[in-house]
């Protein structure tokens, strides 16, 4: 066996150390290398950040304006039975790019009877204003339409509308603004029955919960609408008189049958039984002129509460003429008796109850 010597061991220290310098360098290259693409990822980050805070955005077109506004020359007819109402108006656009013609373009979109409408253009081509802009009216007479809440009846409040929007642009491209004078109305406006109220004009946008099946524009998009709005309301007092005030007459004569004498059963029964038939005679006559609608009017309430007065009074005349002992529908003894001393109060009575309910009623609608 040979042995090592210490030529040997020297040799294999030196080896030994030789490898752990080359470990040594192998770690160092490696972290230099590490750090510097660390910095250069960094120094990128930043360039970058640097690029995008200091780049400028990319300027967006803002929809172009349209100014409208509206001239009502006269209100012809407003019928609740068919939720219309004939207008005639004057309708102006302005707007500053000569590359656009909003006037050729907008819709009027509560239309009734479209085909009784007639609309005349009065420029033939779009007119220039000092300011540079550009201008067209139009003359329009026609029906429209707004669904009417009569619930009310006859104390009832009504907006007028006519609704106009662009009919190709939405509002990414045009949008109407309202003019110094939106909406003016003729002084010399009446309309028989209702009180005018301030009209004004409300802009907003209308979306479309559609593309109307355009497959070149599939975006679902709003436009621009401009609503014209005038409020009417019938006068408290002619409600009262023409309405209320006959209702109340036959009521009175029915309460006035039962201060007759019992011994009267033919006129005390006639006298209520055409109360009754001429109240449901009213009915249909008032209900001629409204809408066919799923709730009950306030004419309509005080209708069957009138009714019902009418046949509790009905039902104190039989009862006292049936309450006869002797079967004598005639004779002055027994419930007639009674009947004819209990008469004025029995009246007052109902008639007190009747008005009471009447009261409550218009509270609880009018308020």
């Amino acid at each position: 066996m040979v042995s090592r010597g210490p030529f040997f061991i020297f040799c294999r220290l030196r080896m030994m150390a030789g490898r752990h310098a080359l470990k040594v360098q192998r770690l160092v290259v490696g972290r230099q290398m590490f750090i510097r693409l660390l910095v250069c990822f960094l120094l990128s980050v930043l360039a970058f950040a640097h690029a995008a805070w200091t780049q400028e955005p990319e300027p967006t077109e803002l929809p172009k304006q349209v100014v409208v506004g509206m001239y009502v020359n006269d209100i012809q007819i407003v019928d609740l039975r068919t939720h219309s109402y004939a207008v005639d108006f004057y309708l102006w656009f302005r707007w500053s790019d000569p590359e656009i013609n909003p006037a050729a373009g907008f819709e009027l979109m509560n239309m009734f009877d479209p085909e009784g409408h007639v609309q005349s253009q009065l420029y033939d081509e779009p007119q220039a204003q000092p300011d540079g802009s550009l201008y067209q009216l139009y003359r329009h007479q026609g029906l429209f339409s707004s669904k009417f809440d009569v619930s009310d009846y006859p104390f009832d409040h009504q907006l007028l509308h006519v609704a106009v929007e662009d009919a190709e642009e939405g509002t990414g491209t045009l949008v109407y603004v309202a003019d110094t004078q939106g909406l003016v109305m003729n002084p010399d406006i009446t309309l028989p029955g209702y009180q005018i109220g301030d009209p004004r004009l409300h802009i907003f946008d209308k979306p479309y919960p559609t593309a109307f099946g355009d497959l070149a524009e599939p975006d679902i998009s709003s436009y621009s609408r401009a609503d014209f709005i005038i409020p009417i309301q019938r006068p408290v007092l002619s409600g009262l008189l023409k309405t209320f005030m006959p209702v109340f007459l036959i009521v009175l004569a029915a309460a006035l049958s039962l201060l007759l004498d019992p011994t009267h059963v033919e006129a005390r029964i006639g006298l209520s039984i055409t109360a009754l038939l001429t109240l449901v005679a009213m009915q249909f006559t008032m209900q001629a002129g409204l809408p066919e609608v799923a709730y009950l009017t306030l004419l309509d309430q005080i209708y069957l509460l009138s009714y019902l007065y009418v046949i509790v009074v009905i039902g104190l005349i039989v009862r006292g003429t049936r309450t006869d002992e002797r079967g004598d529908i005639r004779g002055s003894a027994g419930g007639s008796l009674k009947l004819a001393e209990a008469g004025p109060r029995l009246a007052t009575g109902v008639s007190t109850v009747y008005i009471v309910a009447i009261l409550l009623t218009l509270f609880v609608n009018l308020n």
